[in-house]
């Protein structure tokens, strides 16, 4: 296998991982992509999966006006342009097609914030920011049921709580962290499981963490999974 091969090669595994979660990128831009008009796009282009996973996942998220939703599918369209261009590059290793693939995506985000008008920033803030304070009260719920369930000591509680305190910061650091591209914050972000359960695992006696499998898995995996 020539070097060419091996580049192309080694960027398309990176890439196709990319791809099942690029709409992370557009999240953390607090912005609604759905108003690109799908029809002008290439189905060929490594970016349209992408960003058709980002329509879905942010609909309504913000309201555009006509202009706006004009300069967005501009933005949208040179971003994957550039983003398809990049990816045809077969001289380049997998460290600078990285590199360039980081710039691109910090370029779009940076495009995207500045089409926002003071109002709609404080739109999204507020969003954000009524979000955090209904994870807040789900998280203390959540915990009051474990505590009822599992029999908790105080203590067992404080060390709950300050091992999901913990990786909650870790998974904001994440998912803020724009030198990560998406699939490298996916890893991170499973790793972050891993330990949460970990974390559960040292504090719960044998008996209390069998239930709490139990529990979880009655409830198809997802106790105490959407409070990190």
């Amino acid at each position: 296998m020539n070097q060419k091969t091996s580049s192309l090669l080694r960027k398309t595994i990176f890439l196709l991982g990319a791809l099942t979660i690029g709409w992370a990128a557009e999240a953390q831009t607090g912005t609604n992509p759905s108003t690109t008009n799908p029809s002008t796009t290439n189905p060929s282009t490594p970016s349209d999966s992408t960003h058709r996973q980002g329509m879905h996942h942010h609909r309504n998220f913000i309201h555009y006006t006509p202009e706006q939703r004009q300069q967005v599918a501009a933005i949208n369209n040179d971003y994957r342009q550039k983003s398809a261009d990049l990816y045809k590059k077969d001289d380049i290793t997998l460290r600078e097609y990285k590199s360039s693939l980081l710039a691109l995506q910090k370029e779009k985000k940076t495009k995207m914030e500045a089409l926002l008008t003071p109002k709609q920033k404080e739109e999204i803030a507020t969003r954000r920011k009524r979000i955090s304070e209904n994870r807040q009260v789900m998280a203390a719920a959540h915990m009051e049921r474990l505590k009822l369930r599992l029999n908790l000591s105080d203590d067992q509680v404080t060390k709950i709580k300050a091992g999901q305190e913990s990786l909650r910061a870790q998974a904001k650091a994440i998912h803020e962290n724009d030198n990560l591209l998406p699939q490298e914050k996916m890893e991170q972000m499973k790793s972050l499981m891993a330990k949460r359960n970990d974390t559960f695992k040292s504090v719960l006696t044998p008996e209390q963490y069998s239930q709490y499998e139990k529990m979880s898995q009655h409830r198809g995996g997802r106790f105490g999974h959407n409070h990190v």
